[in-house]
């Protein structure tokens, strides 16, 4: 992986192998950055798919190296690390009208993933922190949002060692809704194609689960091609 340059400033990219994190990847690699993917495995029923993507994104987008890390604090604590829970899926998924937070929750994931990678950035000496929070998301999940960025990068500031920069966390779809993703991602050539979204494990999206039916709608209202397989 890598394409040279001893002088380019680097960004590390929490990326889940899903098209945000993916759309936010190439914004920064376009942006000139020298790209350090970041993927955490915490326990998620698609997390052997979604390693795959990211591996295969890592290639495309020509990262200089990908770091994997792996933790077990979410473990059963959500319907996404549980085998138990009951996972909502078709009809139970109110993606356009969310009224309460879903049980897909993760407790506080993104500040966890974020000081990771913020402290990944330190360590390799990176300016920025690219992340896919969006506006879509944001509907139902807290972490999504700008205030969250806004307070995490204040805190970021008194979080690091005092002859070092803190990592700026770049959110350049926090506005953007999932459509408006997908029209930004094929405008830049992102790998769509090559992201998985949903939230189950399988050889092809099961196109039932929210992540799945946010991503249909995305394609759809983009008037862009899905190149998704669904079951």
């Amino acid at each position: 992986m890598g394409d040279g340059g001893m002088n380019r400033q680097k960004a590390v990219c929490l990326c889940s192998g899903g098209m945000d994190s993916t759309v936010a990847a190439t914004i920064a690699k376009g942006e000139g950055y020298e790209i350090y993917l970041f993927h955490v495995g915490y326990g998620q029923k698609a997390e052997r798919k979604e390693l795959e993507a990211v591996t295969r994104i890592a290639e495309v987008l020509k990262a200089k190296t990908m770091k994997v890390v792996h933790t077990d604090l979410f473990q059963n604590l959500s319907a996404l690390t549980s085998t138990e829970a009951h996972l909502p899926v078709g009809d139970e998924v109110d993606i356009q009208n969310p009224s309460s937070t879903p049980p897909t929750w993760v407790y506080c994931r993104n500040l966890v993933l974020g000081s990771m990678a913020a402290a990944y950035a330190e360590a390799v000496g990176a300016e920025k922190v690219y992340v896919g929070f969006n506006a879509e998301e944001a509907r139902s999940y807290p972490d999504n949002r700008p205030e969250f960025v806004v307070r995490f990068n204040f805190l970021l500031e008194k979080s690091v060692a005092s002859f070092s920069r803190a990592p700026v966390i770049e959110a350049p779809l926090v506005r953007l809704f999932k459509s408006d993703i997908v029209s930004l991602g094929a405008g830049l050539c992102a790998p769509l194609e090559l992201t998985w979204s949903c939230y189950l494990e399988g050889e092809t999206h099961c196109g039932k689960c929210e992540a799945c039916q946010h991503r249909m709608r995305g394609f759809e209202e983009a008037g862009v091609v899905d190149p998704t397989r669904y079951r």
